[in-house]
């Protein structure tokens, strides 16, 4: 192969990349759009009563792009749920790094240093953990819920709270606590009130750990 054709070759390969990057920047710009304008419709007027067009109308992205980069109004909202929980488990593990960094070996408090942090993010994400916890998402998001249900039920592993009839009882009792706390936090606005209502969980579980 000659140079000029190595020279062409190299610089058709450049392009080639150039275009790809482009394309990947303007999707990642496209779907960014999207989940904003979602995020904020469904907050302020519900999952139900926001509709595809209104979601077009907002984001300036056309209904085809919407349906190619996720499918419908019901993936959009899926990939903003998914997002909020990947954020709850980030800075859950985080805080109970740091609790276990700091000394602590009582595994319910590293748990309950991981719960609060996850309670407060919920408050944090409430525009859209409100349309979720409070049952307003799409009907068909079962499996979304059993995954959610089940994230809380890993980090509960390994703890026992008085003598449990089964294996799981433990943990649905917790899951069942930090699901009552983040529905009443995902309608507060006042941090004080939610700073109390964190703490008041969180003793309710320790408490129910010392009744042993």
């Amino acid at each position: 192969m000659s140079p000029a054709s190595t020279s062409r070759t190299s610089g058709e390969l450049a392009d080639r990349n150039g275009e790809r990057k482009g394309e990947w920047r303007r999707s990642a710009g496209t779907k960014k759009a999207v989940l904003d304008a979602a995020r904020q419709l469904f907050n302020e007027k519900g999952y139900d009563d926001t509709n595809i067009n209104d979601i077009v109308r907002e984001s300036g992205v056309s209904v085809g792009s919407i349906y190619h980069q996720f499918g419908g109004k019901k993936e959009v909202f899926r990939a903003l749920a998914e997002s909020s929980l990947d954020r709850h488990r980030q800075v859950s593990e985080r805080a109970t790094k740091k609790a276990i960094a700091a000394g602590e070996t009582d595994p319910l408090r590293i748990y309950v240093a991981g719960a609060k942090a996850f309670l407060l993010d919920t408050w944090k994400q409430r525009d859209i953990d409100r349309v979720g916890i409070l049952l307003e998402g799409p009907a068909p998001e079962a499996a979304h819920a059993r995954e959610h249900r089940a994230r809380f039920l890993r980090g509960s592993l390994g703890i026992t709270i008085g003598e449990p009839p089964l294996p799981e009882a433990t943990g649905y009792a917790l899951y069942g606590l930090l699901y009552g706390a983040a529905t009443q936090l995902v309608n507060i606005e006042d941090r004080r009130t939610v700073n109390a209502v964190i703490e008041y969980f969180a003793e309710l579980i320790l408490k129910m750990g010392s009744a042993e």
